[in-house]
């Protein structure tokens, strides 16, 4: 099987995520809006699902594999809701002038993460649609892990001692985090990708998006035309957003599903016993 140890490095994301979500999340969870925690226990769900995935296909527990598939069916659509919730509360707080932060990158960030979220869901409904093709369809729900590895390490390339804050660097030096963040994640998947060639093209697909995020960060997501639609965002109820997003994702994932033909069982005559 490709990838045999891939859940092990699956499995090292979720330190890092509790390091690098500690000060603005696990450490606050009592005072956490609801949409960050819509937002958190989904994307952790959707990890540990792919996590559980490629270690039952690794270790030959077939059953289990195909359970965690379907799975899929069930948490993506509820972590693609939570997406417009998460992005509803950033859009609210950069127009409200929360705090120093949103104001300078929370229209910035909105963009970015609208390409992973979406980016995420197009990369498993590819998986689905080509899961007849083992290595195409592990190496387009693996990459999907390389789209939480920014916001990581972006939280945590700040906390090393000496690393440079304000000028160009930004506020607390999350401008610089998040493009060297996103630089890293871009090598990685470039890395991989090459090294599997035609069956890497989830990986290819993962630096495409992360090059979006750095590109649209740095050019749309400051523009006037994105601020106005950040603020049309922040008009519309987010429920209905969040509705919204998770019967679409959930029709394109069903979608991919049913684009491959299920498989046919070959029956051969066999002459009855005695004749």
């Amino acid at each position: 099987m490709p990838y045999r140890h891939a859940h092990r490095w699956l499995i090292l994301l979720f330190p890092m995520i509790a390091l690098a979500f500690w000060p603005g999340y696990f450490g606050r969870l009592g005072t956490a809006p609801f949409a960050l925690h819509a937002h958190g226990i989904t994307a952790t769900a959707w990890l540990a699902l792919l996590t559980m995935q490629s270690w039952s296909i690794a270790t030959g527990r077939i059953t289990w594999h195909r359970a965690s598939g379907l799975a899929t069916f069930v948490v993506l659509p509820r972590f693609a809701a939570a997406g417009p919730l998460a992005l509803h509360s950033m859009a609210s707080s950069w127009r409200t002038d929360a705090d120093p932060f949103h104001p300078a990158y929370g229209a910035r960030l909105a963009i970015a993460d609208l390409i992973a979220g979406a980016a995420v869901i197009a990369m498993v409904a590819y998986a689905l649609w080509q899961r007849r093709r083992v290595a195409v369809h592990a190496s387009a729900m693996l990459a999907t892990a390389l789209l939480v590895l920014p916001p990581i390490l972006g939280r945590l390339l700040p906390a090393v001692p000496g690393y440079p804050s304000g000028g160009v660097a930004g506020f607390d030096g999350f401008h610089l985090s998040f493009e060297l963040a996103n630089l890293l994640t871009l090598l990685i998947a470039i890395v991989l990708a090459m090294r599997r060639e035609a069956r890497g093209v989830g990986f290819a697909f993962a630096a495409i998006a992360t090059a979006a995020q750095m590109i649209a960060f740095e050019t749309i997501g400051d523009t006037a035309a994105w601020h106005r639609c950040v603020m049309l965002l922040t008009d519309m109820p987010p429920g209905l957003l969040a509705v919204a997003a998770m019967v679409a994702s959930g029709a394109l994932l069903w979608s991919a599903w049913h684009l491959v033909p299920p498989r046919t069982i070959v029956q051969q005559d066999v002459a009855p016993a005695g004749l």
